[in-house]
Parts: structure tokens; C-alpha cells; sequence
């Protein structure tokens, strides 16, 4: 069965409609492909600057921690010094614990 057009169709319009639709289509694409490429560059922008952000915060916060990290290590190897510095070290003498100062002020054998 064949269909029978009401009207007579002219191919020189259809080309032209043809023409014109696509003309509509490759602006309307050429259109979203910019307004997506903006999308892109603002949204890495925005990430961007957020990670910038969250970095320094980070680095904000960090800073006094590894300061006082820093600063309880110091004081430890000062405390251990300080430590050793002050400890007095006994020797096992004669059946009694006797300072080493002590014994080093004592007369000694001398053997040839």
C-alpha cells in the first residue's frame, strides 16, 4: 500500500530544511560543548581551591602539633641527660656498694 502526500513535496525545501536542521543541531551541540567545558573548568577550579584550602588548614593545625612533638623531645633528652649527668654509678666493693667517686679516691695497688 502506498502512501499519498496531501501536498506536493519540493525537494528544493527539503534541502533547505535539512540544511537548516542541521545548522540547529551543530549550534546547539558547538553551544553545550562550551557550556560543558565551562563546567569542567570552573569544577576544577572549586576542587583546586578547595584542596588548597584543606592544605592549609592541615599545615595550620600541623604546625603547633609538631612543634610540641619536637619540643616533648627535647625536653626527654634533656631530662636524660641530665639523668645520667646526676647518676651516681656504685661500685661492688668489699661486700658493699660503695660510690664511684669513693673508690677512685682511694689508694690502689700498684703491680709491676
Amino acid at each position: 500500500m502506498s502512501t499519498k502526500y496531501p501536498f506536493p513535496v519540493k525537494l528544493d525545501m527539503l534541502g533547505e530544511g535539512i540544511h537548516s536542521l542541521q545548522g540547529f543541531l551543530k549550534s546547539t551541540y558547538n553551544d553545550q560543548k562550551e557550556k560543558l567545558s565551562e563546567c569542567v573548568d570552573i569544577f576544577k577550579e572549586g576542587l583546586s581551591e578547595a584542596i588548597n584550602v584543606t592544605t592549609s588548614c592541615v599545615n595550620t593545625v600541623m604546625l603547633p602539633i609538631n612543634n610540641f612533638i619536637k619540643d616533648l623531645g627535647q625536653m626527654e633528652e634533656e631530662f636524660r641527660q641530665e639523668h645520667l649527668r646526676n647518676e651516681e654509678q656504685y661500685i661492688y666493693l668489699e661486700g658493699q656498694m660503695v660510690p664511684r667517686n669513693d673508690v677512685m679516691t682511694r689508694p690502689m695497688e700498684e703491680n709491676y
